[in-house]
């Protein structure tokens, strides 16, 4: 395992304070308003106003000579027969789908339902968390994951209650014509027993899921394995052949997290995971990376803390109950364009705790071999650093970053948002964006508000999406549309079970830069 190295480069201090200048006085308000607009994905006059929708993940396609932006989620739409609620239970029947999806053909002023799929033959249920992405060789290929229940592992009256026991994989469907529709391509699973784990041997209990795409045409969908507490790693090598297992990147590390998976220019595979040493005393949970070449990973280099799942406590209540976030994977990197005087083409945001106990997000930068990575002053967001006065809080979590590598005289980009809540009690939360920049060659960025007062609606565990979709939507010249997704309750909160919460539906904020 590679030492961690921090790159703070000389003058941050004077940076920081600039940093909590902005940052601690704009409790009230950000300095800067951000230029960005929102359309309603889910919840409009469409089939999905009846049912909930959260938690996204999305790319782009150009197929028949169109662009479309597609953006899968959970989606609840047309499932009051196969998911059943009360107000402390749930029930979950054989032939329930959360694989839902939705695309637009105008850059995301709107958006049109693509509709569920149905879970094919030998898998009784497909459950969410969605991770999407495009072929690099042929853009109206899309492929679409969602996590799966082997029939195996359901029991014949459905499975109430938590769905843990009943996850056995995950399933993937590709579209051929940019979105508009999806067919069932493979389902991804491993029956080898894990001992004390009986209910390994139908199906190791998968989460999460991430995919990306290679210059080859090859396709990669990655998880973790709850039961080894390790990630999975598959192959297909060109979309169009089936998937199969790689070795895993972190095999001596406990994982604690979703993964998440890039592939540079080059086809070389990245990935990252939240994780810690299996021994010794009181290991820390650091964020990890490892790369792919050749058939071998290379040794995970440890980048820095992190936070695994947090919850997020509003410190208020709502219809009764405690108003809280449960929270998903706490961290998220890209690869782009490295700058002319030093090599940070990869980039990260995760979220960290200061000594008040107070969520913030960190930025940070790793050479593309990994042999240097660390986070800088200048791209922290929210107050790493607090003082006796400050008495107000703010909490910074759920990141997400995306790179814009650069396209014939268009300039590369970089973008961060993530959520922020201000006050000591409050029932709603801004989404805030950041570019990644520099200012005289020193790491330098101003929050931008993009979305304000959004008012949350979780269920009584927390739900309210574990995490979100940050994309480059379209190019205009040399202006990029950015799209950041994220759960929409501004249709009200009229009720709050304990697995369920009205309502819960999609929207998307875009903004150009």
């Amino acid at each position: 395992m590679n030492s961690f190295h921090v790159d703070d480069y000389p003058g941050c201090s004077r940076h920081r304070a600039v940093r909590r200048s902005v940052l601690l006085t704009a409790l009230l308000t950000w300095v800067l308003c951000g230029c960005a607009s929102s359309a309603v994905v889910t919840g409009g006059r469409d089939a999905t106003a009846i049912g909930m929708q959260s938690e996204t993940d999305a790319t782009t396609s150009f197929s028949g000579g169109v662009h479309r932006i597609i953006v899968g989620y959970n989606d609840e739409t047309g499932s009051q027969a196969t998911i059943q609620y009360g107000p402390s239970t749930r029930l979950v029947l054989r032939g329930a789908s959360l694989m839902g999806w939705s695309y637009s053909e105008d850059h995301g002023a709107t958006w049109k339902y693509g509709g569920k799929l149905a879970p094919p033959p030998g898998w009784a249920v497909l459950w969410g968390d969605p991770a999407l992405t495009t072929s690099r060789t042929s853009y109206g290929v899309v492929f679409m994951s969602n996590l799966a229940f082997p029939d195996a592992k359901f029991p014949p009256n459905g499975q109430a209650g938590f769905v843990y026991d009943a996850v056995g994989g995950a399933c993937l469907f590709r579209s051929v014509n940019g979105g508009v529709s999806f067919q069932f391509f493979q389902c991804l699973t491993d029956t080898s027993p894990v001992p004390g784990k009986p209910l390994a041997s139908l199906g190791h209990f998968f989460d999460g899921g991430s995919l990306a795409a290679g210059p080859a045409g090859e396709i990669y969908a990655a998880y973790v394995d709850t039961d080894t507490s390790q990630i999975v790693v598959y192959r297909s090598p060109n979309g169009v052949s089936p998937f199969a297992a790689l070795p895993p990147p972190f095999p001596n590390l406990y994982v604690g997290s979703h993964p998440r998976i890039r592939v540079g220019p080059d086809g070389v595979l990245f990935a990252m995971a939240v994780a810690k040493a299996r021994s010794g005393q009181n290991p820390q949970y650091l964020l990890m990376a490892a790369r792919f070449t050749n058939g071998v990973w290379s040794v995970p280099t440890a980048i820095t803390p992190a936070e695994v799942y947090p919850d997020v406590d509003l410190g208020s209540s709502l219809l009764g109950s405690k108003l809280a976030l449960r929270t998903g994977p706490q961290f998220s990197f890209d690869i782009g364009a490295r700058s002319a005087d030093r090599d940070d083409s990869i980039r990260f945001l995760v979220t960290q705790r200061n000594s008040r106990g107070w969520l913030f997000v960190r930025g940070g930068i790793c050479d593309y071999g990994l042999s240097s990575c660390g986070w800088l002053n200048g791209w922290a967001f929210g107050a790493d650093i607090v003082s006796e006065r400050d008495v107000v809080r703010l909490d910074v979590f759920n990141p997400s970053i995306v790179a814009f590598r650069g396209f014939f005289g268009i300039d590369p980009r970089w973008q961060g948002s993530f959520l922020t809540r201000y006050g000591n009690s409050t029932t709603t939360l801004n989404l805030t964006r950041a570019t990644l920049g520099y200012v005289n060659g020193l790491p330098f960025s101003i929050p931008v508000d993009i979305g304000r007062n959004l008012p949350v609606c979780s269920d009584q565990r927390g739900y309210w999406g574990d995490y979100d979709a940050h994309v480059v939507a379209a190019v205009n010249g040399n202006s990029l549309r950015f799209i950041r997704f994220m759960t929409d309750s501004s249709l009200g909160c009229p009720r709050r079970w304990f697995f369920l919460s009205e309502h819960q539906h999609v929207r998307a904020f875009s903004y150009d830069y």
